[in-house]
């Protein structure tokens, strides 16, 4: 049975009850490779295997992330898509799933914190007193499916404004956010880059050597898809120490101005 055998393979990442997981993801190629062996395996069901390893004392969150609100669109917790891929949109239809405040960063919530997650008052996106602040604080894991997670790993973003980098600055929105029907205006501020600069945040692979010294990610290839499991409070913590000192792991890149 192929949910019995991603199950255990997923295990072998390292993920287990009471885990704390956030998981970030391009599914084509699983989709793929179900459609093509004509396996009868939903992204419901890969949900339902995640929830199953992490149990009632774990937690598995999804970004739901959508940029609208910052182009002066209003925001609908229940209508408003994820624009970060096909799982978290799948998460966010469900029951058992709630969705956090940030109009901008928001989660989809599986689990035992669910609630106290979906109820963090933030008006900052990358503060400590977000989601992503909870993630690192508790130890949380990220699963990356289908992707290097250095290419979605936003937590970068919380460092950078720890430590106020010299590249970005504190942008304020405001909006319309609608809930059950409900409008309200809000506003919400969010760690932006400066676009004069034409500068992008980048990781470094340098990263993955730093966390396999602590045995803190986990790498494997499964049905030709890459699987990984990282350590977020670890990789948190030697972003904060790079770009304090080194800004070797986190480092600009230079990208063509916008016409």
């Amino acid at each position: 049975m192929f949910s019995k055998g991603i199950k255990k393979k997923l295990s072998s990442l390292g993920l287990k009850s009471g885990d704390k997981l956030i998981v970030t993801s391009d599914v084509l190629k699983l989709l793929i490779f179900l459609k093509r062996n004509k396996i009868k395996y939903s992204l419901d069901n890969l949900i339902d295997d995640l929830i199953e390893i992490v149990g009632k004392k774990g937690n598995v969150i999804f970004p739901t992330f959508n940029w609208d609100f910052c182009k002066g669109k209003s925001f609908n917790y229940e209508t408003s898509k994820s624009m970060t891929g096909a799982l978290s949109n799948v998460a966010l239809k469900r029951n058992d799933f709630i969705r956090s405040k940030n109009p901008i960063y928001s989660f989809a919530v599986w689990g035992k914190d669910k609630n106290k997650i979906c109820k963090m008052e933030h008006k900052s996106c990358f503060s400590m007193s977000s989601p992503f602040g909870y993630l690192i604080k508790n130890k949380a894991k990220n699963l990356c499916i289908g992707m290097n997670y250095r290419d979605g790993f936003t937590f970068v973003h919380v460092a950078e404004e720890q430590i106020g980098v010299n590249y970005r600055y504190i942008k304020r929105y405001k909006g319309t956010i609608i809930n059950k029907n409900k409008k309200k205006s809000a506003a919400y501020k969010m760690y932006v880059r400066d676009l004069s600069l034409n500068l992008e945040t980048k990781i470094h692979k340098k990263l993955d050597n730093e966390l396999k010294k602590q045995k803190k990610l986990i790498k494997k290839i499964f049905y030709g898809i890459n699987f990984s499991v990282i350590d977020v409070n670890v990789a948190y913590k030697i972003m904060i120490k790079d770009l304090k000192k080194n800004k070797k792991i986190v480092y600009t890149k230079k990208v063509k101005a916008s016409t």
